[in-house]
């Protein structure tokens, strides 16, 4: 199994404190690229031409897969993908499509971004409406680049609230954008879907024909809590996600097959906190993902 799961590092998350300095993310591609453990890096955006070039370069030597979150993009008071009106949503459509051409720089393979804000009830048909029409003009520009995107849905009624939340919403929306382009999935986060109040597997199994990554994040689920929400805390109690949950977890996206061809690139999401020692970060999360790993055989 263990040709199937790509260990994948968001170096945005892991590395927070430190991610927009200059040559950092290049860096960490660089570093832990060459190392053998992460064949896949997640990134974010706003890099400079030289650090452009040297990802591109560690993602040549290395063999390795990028894949850039356009998330500040969608995450500008002034933008929003999902908009109702149609001149704000054509604005951030045209600033995503401009951004690829330094995404190919960089040689991502992937962008991935996610849903605006949720517009209330009344419109919230009209707002996935207009994701959807978004992310069908995203995914015909990035076909010329042969990059594939992936969205990830938030949770709508606890902490993000982005107008697409659960996994029976999203996947038809997927699947709708699929029958004109092929190159769209989903990015399953394990805390967006226990934030929704799903079950995790059987969201796994609705979502595993559009699924094409997988975030280990993990929420503590008890409304009273000051922990409550989308915080990216580490793995363990008194969150859900354990380390023999998250094998669990892999064990099923395997036995549904899900990315069995081209193998499911799987990252943990912990952000980081320490300014200091903000390796130590990256170290416990490749600690953890390696034990549920080997907890499913996959070594």
């Amino acid at each position: 199994m263990s040709n199937r799961i790509i260990p994948s590092l968001l170096v945005t998350e892991v590395f927070f404190p430190v991610k927009d300095e200059k040559g950092f993310a290049a860096s960490v591609v660089e570093n832990l690229g060459s190392q053998g453990f992460y064949r896949s890096f997640e990134i974010g955006d706003g890099y400079d031409q030289e650090d452009r070039k040297r990802i591109l370069q560690a993602k040549e030597q290395n063999n390795l897969s990028i894949l850039q979150w356009l998330t500040f993009l969608t995450y500008k008071t002034d933008l929003n993908v999902s908009a109702i009106d149609a001149r704000l949503r054509k604005k951030t459509v045209r600033q995503m499509k401009e951004s690829l051409y330094l995404a190919a720089e960089c040689g991502v393979s992937t962008v991935a971004f996610v849903p605006g804000p949720d517009p209330g009830a009344h419109l919230r048909k009209q707002g996935l409406e207009a994701f959807y029409e978004s992310l069908c003009e995203v995914c015909e520009e990035a076909a010329t680049f042969h990059m594939h995107v992936s969205i990830e849905a938030m949770d709508r009624e606890v902490h993000k609230k982005r107008v697409l939340g659960l996994t029976s919403e999203a996947v038809p929306i997927i699947s709708k954008v699929k029958e004109k382009y092929s190159n769209v999935g989903l990015v399953f986060d394990t805390a967006h879907v226990a934030l929704n109040g799903e079950d995790i597997f059987t969201s796994l199994e609705l979502v595993k024909s559009t699924m094409d990554r997988l975030h280990f994040a993990n929420v503590v689920l008890e409304p009273v809590s000051p922990l409550y929400g989308d915080n990216h805390m580490p793995i363990g109690e008194p969150g859900f996600l354990t380390i023999e949950k998250m094998s669990r977890i892999l064990q099923k996206a395997d036995e549904f097959g899900i990315q069995s061809e081209k193998g499911l690139p799987v990252a943990v999401e912990v952000q980081g906190r320490d300014k200091n020692d903000y390796f130590a970060n990256e170290r416990t999360i490749r600690a953890a993902l390696e034990s549920a790993m080997n907890l499913v055989g996959s070594k």
